[in-house]
């Protein structure tokens, strides 16, 4: 078994070690981890580690429990970096010397830092581990361009997991924006009833024959019937509510949560991503709405929450 190191959007390792435990021990062991990130040894082969769509980066650990197989290098240009404690640092001018140099001998490499396609990193933990990676390409739906604001897709199956979402489930996201959940939704696990409902047509959304574009506004979905929706996920507005007469952000998070608890089947999830801080006082407004699990997490630097809610009977 080869020794792996991952990083995965902060405050979410709750839900996404329930996939990685679903993997036999034989398979995929876990040493060790922190709010975001896990040093773990597995036999799976590389190409499925880098499809796990949960996990952003991979790297393979360079010591006594790990292979580097040449044939995991590209090209004959690489670079060294350091990652302290998840954020890029200074490597001293001696441990740089010594490692490029045993880099090189060892796997008839060059340095160059704008050519390389072999990013090496030394990761220091808080728990006082350092070891010397490998990182392995990104698969191809993670390196795909973004619009701006627009999730990425490792957050959007994140908030799938959360929402234990299932092939056979219909599910709307109210405010779906460039379409990044409902569009995870269909790739990710295989949904056919997918609604992505935004107030406005944004270029570039994800356009899918699996998903069913609507504008309206998510506090009015009269096109949805009354207990039909078996799964909500969304991320809704954040900042100013510029649509239509609402202009008391209060009152958009109230009204939405009235018309997402009334589209919801009895025993029905909603999962939130929100970065309002008055959302929970809205979710308690509504009595046939129980909260079931909260995750503190940051997104582009600013704090959030993952809420998730159950519709009781």
């Amino acid at each position: 078994m080869n020794r792996y190191f991952s990083t995965f959007p902060a405050g979410t390792y709750e839900i996404i070690v329930k996939h990685l435990k679903r993997f036999s021990l034989d398979e995929l062991n876990i040493i060790e981890h922190d709010d975001s990130s896990v040093v773990f040894e597995s036999s799976l082969k590389r190409e499925k580690l880098i499809e796990l769509r949960y996990l952003t980066n991979t790297h393979l650990v360079i010591d006594k429990h790990s292979h580097l197989d040449k044939r995991a290098i590209e090209g004959k240009y690489f670079r060294l970096m350091l990652i302290k404690d998840g954020e890029p640092s200074q490597i001293s001018a001696a441990e740089r010397a010594k490692l490029e140099t045993a880099i090189k001998c060892d796997y008839n490499l060059e340095l160059n830092s704008h050519l390389s396609r072999n990013e090496f990193y030394i990761i220091e933990r808080s728990s006082g581990n350092k070891f010397l990676t490998l990182r392995l390409p990104r698969a191809k739906f993670k390196r795909e361009r973004l619009s701006s604001g627009e999730l990425r897709p490792e957050l959007a199956h994140i908030l799938c997991l959360a929402a234990g979402l299932k092939a056979k489930y219909k599910v709307v996201d109210m405010f779906a924006g460039y379409g990044a959940i409902p569009y995870e939704a269909v790739r990710g696990f295989g949904c056919k009833g997918v609604i992505a409902n935004d107030c406005k047509i944004l270029s570039n959304r994800h356009e899918n024959s699996k998903i069913s574009w609507s504008e309206n506004d998510a506090c009015n979905l009269n096109f949805i019937d009354d207990d039909s929706i078996d799964r909500v996920i969304t991320d809704p507005h954040w900042g100013e509510y510029d649509v239509g007469k609402v202009d008391n952000f209060n009152s958009l998070y109230d009204d939405f949560v009235i018309e997402m608890a009334r589209i919801l089947k009895p025993d029905g999830i909603a999962v939130v991503l929100s970065g309002f801080v008055g959302a929970r006082q809205s979710f308690k407004k509504v009595k046939h709405l129980k909260p079931i699990k909260e995750w503190n997490m940051l997104v582009s630097g600013k704090k959030a929450t993952i809420y998730k809610l159950q519709k009781i009977r």
